[in-house]
């Protein structure tokens, strides 16, 4: 893999070439994660000239990729990708930092480094929003203390306090780890999708605990029964192949929770998602055999804490 620069944050990154007959490069960047990107839609955003949104963008990739799962970038989605991480509201990036910090914690009372290529962990737009987020976590007395090293290596040191710690477990949204509520379609002619790729991929490759309601024996109603389920759940997988109102209520119950959503749609059916919806980062299975392989890179990539 040759050194190079990143498209999106300009900073230095690796780049490997595909296979000579495939038009686009991967790019392995410490601040926008991992992901492939064609030699034009390359080109376009290295001659961007309002660079404004590329900090979200980034936030974007490094959310939804990892070594073994890199996004594609593709031109006609990327501004409503960076658009939906720039409307993160600052109540939301806090929380979200401090939760970072403790989850980084090796025990209450240790350091805790945060470099500045983590930004886009937190929504972050730049040194001086982190600067910032520090500054007022420090005030409310959630970090006991804040340093940060000499400015060429541009990482903060920060230690969780007593309080920092009751809010963040207050706040915890993890539910059992390990446990995975799937949403979709029960017709029939997804069965397979079913059998072949989302439950061998969640529970023999991931070593998962899957949940789909349909598979649960209760005596309570069905609606309590789910949501009860979502809540112990981890994160939630759902495949909106079919777009049952159902899977987009309980994708959207999940995220108000707090929980991580895998969205994955059969690749003929992804035209026909919600556009409230389209901005998020679709497998785009075409098989089981597929959605299986992906399905399990993602989660690899993505869930912290597996109960493999």
């Amino acid at each position: 893999m040759a050194e190079g620069k990143c498209p999106i944050c300009a900073g230095i990154a690796g780049i490997a070439s595909l296979l000579p007959n495939q038009d686009a490069v991967r790019i392995c960047c410490e601040r926008c994660g991992h992901f492939y990107v064609s030699t034009s839609n390359r080109r376009f955003f290295e001659g961007l000239s309002d660079r404004n949104l590329l900090p979200f963008l980034s936030a974007h990739i490094r959310q939804n990729s990892g070594p073994s799962a890199p996004l594609v970038l593709r031109y006609e989605d990327w501004e409503s990708h960076a658009l939906a991480h720039k409307a993160t509201p600052v109540s939301r990036k806090l929380d979200l930092t401090l939760r970072l910090m403790a989850q980084r914690s090796a025990f209450p009372g240790a350091d805790v480094v945060f470099p500045y290529n983590d930004g886009p962990l937190i929504d972050a737009a730049n040194e001086a929003e982190i600067g910032f987020l520090m500054n007022h976590l420090k005030e409310s007395e959630f970090l006991d203390r804040r340093s940060s090293d000499d400015p060429p290596r541009k990482r903060y040191i920060c230690v969780v306090s007593g309080k920092g710690w009751t809010r963040s477990e207050a706040q915890s949204t993890t539910g059992i780890p390990g446990r995975c509520f799937v949403a979709m379609s029960f017709d029939h002619s997804l069965d397979e999708a079913w059998e072949k790729g989302i439950e061998p991929a969640l529970r023999e490759d991931c070593k998962l605990d899957p949940i789909r309601i349909d598979k649960v024996h209760h005596n309570e109603k069905i609606c309590d029964k789910l949501i009860a389920e979502i809540r112990l759940s981890q994160f939630l997988v759902a495949d909106f192949t079919l777009h049952r109102a159902g899977v987009y209520f309980e994708a959207g119950f999940a995220l108000g929770l707090g929980r991580p959503v895998i969205w994955t749609c059969r690749k003929d059916d992804l035209g026909n998602t919600h556009f409230d919806t389209r901005q998020y980062n679709h497998i785009d299975w075409e098989s089981p055999e597929d959605l299986r392989s992906r399905l399990r890179d993602r989660v690899i990539a993505t869930i912290p804490m597996l109960g493999s």
